[in-house]
């Protein structure tokens, strides 16, 4: 079974530049499209696949490789590697849920809260972890 994601999103970004305190902004506004595998006699877990670009600023590349686990066709839930790789680098880890409303067999509306962690790469503040929480909404089809 194959179910395709496309969507935009935004949400918030946190690190410390420096100061020794956590400071908060607007994450960039971003466009994702992706990708999950589940196996048909097993649909409750599969693998997902997503891209992202963001669009304000200098933007970048980046994705995701998730686990997924499904309680059911409308609500499941993920975990993952994720990070960008132009113009900077920033490698982590993501959380998240997905909600699906169904419009249909196929067609379906997905709500995605997500939470990521960045150790590593060239694009952190100072030397610490960067913090996304994204909400993410967009179409889903499944094929």
């Amino acid at each position: 079974m194959y179910e395709t994601y496309f969507g935009i999103g935004s949400g918030l970004e946190g690190g410390d530049a420096g100061t020794g305190t956590l400071g908060w902004q607007r994450a960039r506004l971003r466009l994702s499209g992706g990708l999950d595998l589940r196996d048909e006699e097993d649909p409750v877990q599969g693998i997902g696949f997503r891209g992202a670009v963001e669009l304000e600023k200098r933007g970048s590349i980046g994705g995701d490789i998730r686990y997924s686990r499904w309680l059911g066709r409308g609500f499941g839930g993920f975990i993952g590697i994720t990070g960008t790789i132009a113009p900077e680098t920033l490698l982590g880890g993501v959380a998240g849920a997905t909600l699906v409303i169904p419009l249909g067999k196929r067609f379906g509306v997905f709500i995605e809260p997500s939470i990521s962690a960045f150790p590593l790469g060239s694009d952190l503040p100072g030397d610490s972890v960067l913090i996304w929480g994204l909400l993410t909404v967009g179409i889903n089809v499944r094929l």
